[in-house]
């Protein structure tokens, strides 16, 4: 009986690396779209007239920020994984890894994209801010290629309604943004 109890203490706290891991990534994912989305939305009329355009620039920033932890917690978790016995070279230099080495890449590029758009929101001004900033989408996508092709999760119908819902928002999200804008330009010209 103390065997049981002993072998089932030591199950019970025992870290699954790869759940947790998989679980960090589609957190980070989220997270990342979050960021996206609130951004996208922080400069609307709409927003700006009832006062939300600051709560929303303020989730902006900080749902990147989370983003960025949470991805660098979902690589490092995966260094100590058994199964794939990945190294920190294997999680941070792209093409380096043997094991799914293309869909690896595209999650650490993506990596490296959101180092950039995030420093360029704490150390960049004005318009370069502004281009910086349209790295998101690539980011963002590369985020999409590495969970869908790399992910263990991505076959279940769950994560599935995850990926294309998120994919049609930052869409739809984009091409109301764009729709905003260019009515701004023109009434700005107008006048």
């Amino acid at each position: 009986m103390l065997e049981y109890l002993d072998l089932h203490l030591l199950s019970v706290f025992k870290v699954n690396f790869w759940n947790l891991s998989r679980a960090t990534g589609i957190v980070a994912y989220l997270f990342l779209l979050l960021a996206i989305v609130s951004g996208l939305l922080s400069k609307t009329k709409i927003l700006l007239s009832v006062g939300f355009a600051s709560i929303f620039s303020d989730v902006h920033r900080k749902s990147a920020c989370a983003s960025f932890y949470f991805v660098i917690f979902h690589a490092l978790i995966l260094s100590y994984d058994d199964y794939i016995k990945l190294t920190l070279i294997d999680l941070f230099i792209p093409f380096q890894s043997t094991y799914q080495s293309i869909n690896m890449s595209m999650g650490i590029l993506a990596f490296y994209g959101i180092i950039l758009v995030i420093g360029s929101m704490f150390f960049l001004g004005g318009r370069v801010f502004g281009y910086w900033h349209f790295l998101t989408y690539p980011v963002y996508f590369l985020a999409l290629w590495h969970g869908i092709n790399i992910g263990t999760d991505s076959p279940a119908e769950w994560m599935q309604m995850i990926y294309w819902s998120t994919g049609s928002l930052i869409v739809i999200a984009s091409i109301y943004r764009i729709i905003v804008s260019i009515k701004g330009f023109y009434r700005s010209i107008e006048t």
